[in-house]
């Protein structure tokens, strides 16, 4: 069995905000498993808010993924976190210009309209990392469509 470095640090801890949210049926393992993956998104790549929601196992989750990376916790690279369409965050500390900032520092480089290319920075957790990670069952299967991952990098435009 291989060793999983993707552990939530034990540093990080749950926002006041978070606690305050109405606890449904498994929401401290939703909140548990966001942050072990925006901790496990490597240095220069980015995940969408409903990306991580999929993963976790909540695909209709997104708004509440984004109400958690809103809440904070420290120690957690939030800046990897986009949405849809790669664009940066305005309720980021100091705004669009620092959620580019940040992604900057991590080599990210957003675009003139403040919005990051997902085909060539959006990352998927292989299946070691997925597996090291606890994700459920629905997130495996995700990652074994690659349809999938196509149209969701693309985004939903209309």
């Amino acid at each position: 069995m291989t060793n999983c470095i993707f552990l939530i640090p034990s540093f990080v801890r749950p926002a006041r905000l978070v606690r305050r949210v109405r606890y449904v049926r498994g929401w401290r393992l939703f909140v548990a498993r966001v942050h072990a993956l925006v901790c496990a998104v490597p240095k220069g790549r980015v995940v969408t808010y409903g990306q991580i929601a999929r993963l976790a196992g909540r695909p209709r989750a997104a708004r509440e993924v984004g109400w958690i990376a809103h809440a904070g916790g420290d120690g957690i690279p939030w800046q990897r976190v986009v949405n849809r369409t790669g664009g940066l965050a305005s309720g980021y500390s100091g705004g669009r210009t620092g959620h580019r900032r940040a992604l900057a520092r991590d080599g990210v480089r957003a675009g003139s309209e403040d919005r990051v290319d997902l085909s060539a920075y959006q990352w998927w957790p292989d299946h070691q990392t997925a597996r090291c990670l606890g994700l459920p069952q629905e997130a495996m299967a995700a990652l074994a469509a690659p349809a999938n991952r196509v149209r969701q990098a693309a985004g939903r435009r209309r």
